[in-house]
């Protein structure tokens, strides 16, 4: 997703040969790769009481479940939402497995969840759970019916194609059908959804909160503000939004899963750059940094003997790159592209990272199914860049607006490949902007955007979460903003989801970054590292594999 910070090196959790028991691929990493201090999940006995105060540079784009698809909204909604799924609350492998949210298990062949053929799923709900005040009414498999059609029609929903192997989600989606007819709220506490083919993901892809109940009441009842009002089931409600300042979140009264609630209420602080955020975390004015430490700050913070030991390292799954946006001059041109990828020195951008950036000339992170440790698509080659440009008609470069947002490190981000785009004649002019206008503004055609900065974390670790969103499927909306398309891939990723032979389906992501990597809509810069930090008074402070930082799960040491 969108600036999302997943981190840990596994690969795939094919979720439907999990459940049939036809084949496991292997999964984690060493624990030397994931470092924390006794102040986080070591730490002493949980404590009840007090606020949690979290910085984040930039707000998010919003809060409904339909829409949000980037980092600061995913770790502030879920405090409110829940879906079928989760994934375990543990730091590295462990935390890769699938286990019941507002489920009462997860589906299984053994449990009768999933049918012999792998195409009906049967999700069984907990009694008793009430939407939080002011609904206060038991949740029914017609809510979870409800929110997912809702999200399916959206206008600017921009994962809907994960969903669109269900029967009858296509029709429902053009207008076509009333309902989607393959998801049925068989009885109040019995969700069944039938596919038209296997999905090796679909498990998975229904963990995502795009899959997240809240009652048609409340959506009614709010309308639009629905992004900035949400109301679900989860452990904590969004009481204030104050926009470009700060989210306060108390208790929900109506709490009955597994988790504590240990602190009274939460508070998100969206006005303090990183450099101002890190001091004032030291002051112990906040907590945690959402944002985690400032590049320019971090060889001193992991060095210093006081604070170094509240520092938590992790490789992230996940990518920073350059996109170019196929269906806008000159960009249609792929050897411009291709002059683009080898006009970039990644190394140098690299160092500027200073411990935060590793090398990465693919599209998978190490860590994902499909990475080749020894495949090198581009190299940086300034010659071979112009020449690439005098092929293209363009001897003398061209002028461009490339954009990026105002969150390091975009901006420095910016200024780097702005250089380097000039050493071969690219007269690039930098636009920023804030994060949240700049996710709409790179997702929507009629912005024009032809070249920038974007980044996306994993949702789920499997290679379809880079292909499907990135490279197939471009929206309006979508997550694709190089509007890039290939029927060679397209085919190659709708084969993939039937696929039920491990090796040949990460074969066949194989291909598609193969091709991908020709058509070169993408510059990729590195893959990040995570480095994040929390205070002397935080318990239970660890790095999710899937879910980033888990807010719901931290206590204040002294209850205050």
């Amino acid at each position: 997703m969108k600036g999302r910070r997943t981190a840990w090196v596994m690969v795939a959790l094919i979720a439907l040969l999990l459940a049939l028991g036809l084949g496991l691929a292997a999964c984690g990493g060493s624990d030397e790769e994931q470092t924390a201090s006794t102040g986080g999940t070591d730490s002493a006995a949980p404590v009840k009481g007090g606020t949690l105060t979290v910085t984040y540079q930039g707000e998010p784009t919003e809060l409904d479940p339909a829409i949000a698809w980037e980092i600061t909204s995913w770790s502030i909604e879920r405090l409110t939402y829940q879906t079928f799924l989760t994934y375990a609350g543990k730091p590295g492998e462990p935390g890769t497995a699938l286990v019941p949210d507002l489920a009462t298990e997860v589906p299984s062949a053994e449990n009768g969840g999933i049918s012999a053929d792998g195409k009906v799923y049967t999700f069984k709900l907990r009694q008793g759970v009430k939407f939080a005040p002011p609904v206060d009414r038991e949740v029914t498999a017609q809510d979870f019916k409800y929110s997912f059609e809702r999200m399916m029609v959206e206008p600017l929903a921009p994962a809907t194609f994960f969903y669109e192997g269900i029967v009858g989600a296509t029709e429902f989606m053009e207008g076509k059908a009333k309902e989607i007819t393959g998801y049925k709220a068989v009885d109040d506490y019995t969700v069944e959804i039938t596919l038209k083919k296997p999905e090796g993901a679909f498990l998975m892809a229904m963990t995502m909160p795009f899959t997240s109940v809240l009652p048609e009441e409340w959506v009614k009842e709010v309308g639009k503000q629905i992004k900035r009002k949400p109301l679900g089931t989860g452990p904590y409600i969004i009481t204030d939004w104050t926009p470009g300042q700060s989210i306060t979140a108390e208790k929900n009264p109506n709490w009955t899963g597994e988790t504590s609630q240990w602190v009274d209420g939460m508070k998100f602080l969206f006005t303090a750059n990183p450099s101002t955020a890190l001091l004032q975390l030291e002051r112990g004015e906040v907590d945690v940094l959402g944002d985690g430490i400032p590049a320019a700050d971090y060889q001193r913070t992991k060095q210093d003997p006081t604070w170094s030991k509240f520092v938590y390292d992790a490789d992230e799954i996940a990518t920073y790159y350059v996109f170019m946006n196929v269906n806008e001059k000159p960009f249609t041109d792929v050897k411009v592209r291709q002059a683009v990828n080898y006009a970039i020195n990644t190394a140098r951008i690299q160092k500027l990272l200073a411990g935060q950036a590793k090398a990465l000339n693919q599209i998978y992170p190490n860590g994902m199914p499909g990475y080749q440790a020894d495949k090198t698509f581009y190299t940086y080659d300034p010659e071979k860049a112009k020449q690439l440009l005098a092929e293209a008609g363009l001897p003398d470069g061209f002028k461009v607006t490339f954009v990026g947002h105002n969150v390091d490190p975009f901006p420095k981000l910016a200024q780097a490949v702005q250089n380097d785009l000039a050493e071969v004649g690219i007269d690039a002019s930098i636009k920023l902007m804030d994060k949240a206008t700049y996710w709409d503004f790179i997702s929507l055609p009629q912005s024009h955007a032809a070249i920038g900065l974007t980044d996306w974390y994993q949702d789920f670790p499997d290679p379809s979460d880079f292909i499907g969103p990135l490279y197939t499927h471009p929206i309006e909306g979508g997550a694709n903003a190089n509007f890039y398309t290939n029927p060679e891939v397209e085919a190659l990723y709708k084969a993939s989801n039937t696929e039920l032979d491990p090796a040949k389906r990460i074969e066949m992501f194989v291909q598609m970054q193969d091709i991908i990597m020709a058509d070169a809509p993408s510059a990729i810069l590195y893959q990040p590292v995570w480095n994040g930090m929390y205070g002397k008074n935080v318990g239970g402070y660890y790095y999710h594999p899937v879910w980033n930082i888990q807010f719901q799960e931290m206590w204040k040491l002294d209850g205050k």
